[in-house]
């Protein structure tokens, strides 16, 4: 299913709520709207989710569909993203079932996608890139719901299908293990003011 017709430029200024009160109407342009207001931001959080490119698109295009075709379902107490996200995560999850399970081979090579094994190479002290190796993948999940998205922890709970205490914890342990890894810029040397640590994005 695409979603390429043409939208009214009204809609682009129209918050999301109001979108999907018009797209449930009928007006299939609103529901355009939406999916262009959000889906880099969708494809940005799926693709931190996985290294298989494949799997990115299934669940991208899957959520979208499951999204417009359950759109009733919306409720407006949560942000459109918020919703959007939690059907994103459990299509991705079901892509990842669906794959076929690697060779023993496969197994042993390092699972980091060739598109970041560059930028580790160039960049080792990366904040969200020393994440991604060094956490569990909840941990990351929760992580960059919470920075990168800059959801509440409660949306956070709600896109990971979690207790609130749950996610809450999960933050506190992956950023304690970001901050006993990765560089504080706040105390670096001040002679490498010239080469600063990367920011750890106000993760406390």
């Amino acid at each position: 299913m695409t979603f390429d017709i043409a939208s009214s430029s009204n809609d682009g200024e129209l918050p999301d709520e109001e979108l999907v009160s018009r797209a449930l109407a009928g007006k299939k342009d609103a529901f355009t709207t939406l999916v262009r207001r959000h889906e880099r931001r969708l494809f940005r959080f799926l693709a931190k989710n996985t290294n298989h490119d494949a799997d990115v698109e299934d669940a991208m295009q899957q959520a979208l569909l499951k999204a417009y075709v359950h759109l009733a379902r919306y409720n407006p107490r949560w942000r459109f993203t918020t919703w959007l996200f939690t059907i994103a995560l459990r299509e991705l999850r079901s892509a990842a079932r669906r794959r076929p399970p690697m060779s023993p081979l496969h197994a042993t090579i390092d699972p980091v996608a060739p598109r970041e094994q560059s930028f580790i190479d160039r960049d080792p002290g990366d904040l969200w890139l020393a994440a991604r190796r060094l956490l569990t993948a909840p941990q990351y999940t929760a992580l960059w719901l919470r920075y990168g998205e800059d959801l509440a922890v409660r949306e956070v709970a709600r896109v990971m299908s979690r207790p609130r205490v749950w996610v809450s914890v999960t933050l506190h342990r992956a950023c304690a293990t970001l901050r006993q890894t990765v560089p504080d810029p706040q105390t670096a040397d001040q002679a490498d003011d010239r080469h600063p640590a990367p920011s750890t994005g106000g993760l406390a």
